[in-house]
């Protein structure tokens, strides 16, 4: 006869086992506690993915990396924000290798929130495409319903590369930032990769334009940023900020006028002293 206690200890026993035992040893981490601002600690997290939910807040300060399994059965993105609030300062995430997964997902449900902001000391990378699995990069961060926002201050921000193997044929990068819906805020950081934008919107701070489908300029941090944006520009707003615009190159005066000038006062001196001469000349 199995008492309730052995029972407690046998069940315990067997969700544990379920836990350990995976086929691609990944680790799902999951904040959903609202009343306590959590703090990831470790310096590193390897084969994770971390699940920010339920109006919690998750910081990461410490340069902790985070990279998630290469496999999509543990799920897309290694951080992905439902309804919660990621706020990232320094450290690193790195989607998904071979499969092409996500950096970072930023996701509301209808009527809630949900927003995710980028430090000057983070980094983020969109995983890379392995021809056996998939060809296509992964984005770096994406953000996919209307209520969802993410803001870059700063970092070193990567897409996914595509296959580059002969073999996978036609292969594409992801994007840096893709937005299905909801919004994006960049003041800061350092881009590689497009901006995809599909219904949402995309704010710019800096000494910025929009030309041939490519954003260019200076951002309010001072990086330079030059993109492609995929996307109407009508969905896209630059707030223009003079003060980090390149300095204007000094104005030179066209050289050959100035030539022309030195030999006028060469020949006035010539002149000059010719006629002087034959003045002394002629009072000898």
């Amino acid at each position: 006869m199995i008492n309730n206690t052995m029972k407690i200890a046998l069940l315990l026993s067997i969700i544990t086992a379920a836990v350990s035992t995976t086929t691609t040893n990944a680790i799902r981490l999951h904040y959903n506690s609202s009343s306590t601002i959590h703090t990831l600690t470790n310096s590193s997290y390897p084969s994770h993915n971390i699940f920010i939910s339920g109006g919690s807040t998750l910081q990461l300060l410490n340069g902790a990396s985070i990279t998630a399994p290469s496999s999509v059965d543990d799920g897309e993105s290694a951080v992905r924000i439902d309804d919660a609030t990621f706020i990232a300062v320094n450290g690193t995430i790195v989607g998904g290798a071979d499969f092409g997964g996500i950096g970072v997902t930023i996701s509301s449900s209808r009527d809630d929130t949900a927003e995710a902001s980028f430090g000057t000391g983070m980094a983020v990378y969109g995983g890379d495409a392995a021809r056996n699995k998939t060809t296509q990069g992964g984005d770096a961060v994406q953000v996919i319903h209307a209520g969802s926002k993410a803001t870059f201050d700063g970092g070193t921000i990567v897409a996914g590369r595509g296959c580059s193997q002969e073999v996978c044929g036609v292969s594409y990068n992801g994007n840096a930032i893709k937005v299905i819906m909801g919004e994006v805020i960049v003041k800061g950081g350092m881009f590689d990769g497009d901006f995809y934008n599909l219904q949402g919107s995309i704010l710019i701070y800096g000494c910025v334009e929009v030309r041939d489908g490519r954003i260019k300029g200076v951002l309010s941090d001072g990086s330079v940023i030059d993109v492609a944006y995929v996307g109407e520009e009508e969905q896209l707003e630059i707030v223009y900020d003079e003060s980090v615009c390149p300095a204007a190159a000094p104005t030179i005066d066209d050289p050959t006028s100035g030539i022309e000038s030195v030999r006028s006062f060469t020949l006035v001196l010539v002149s000059i002293t010719t006629v002087s001469l034959a003045m002394a000349v002629c009072c000898l």
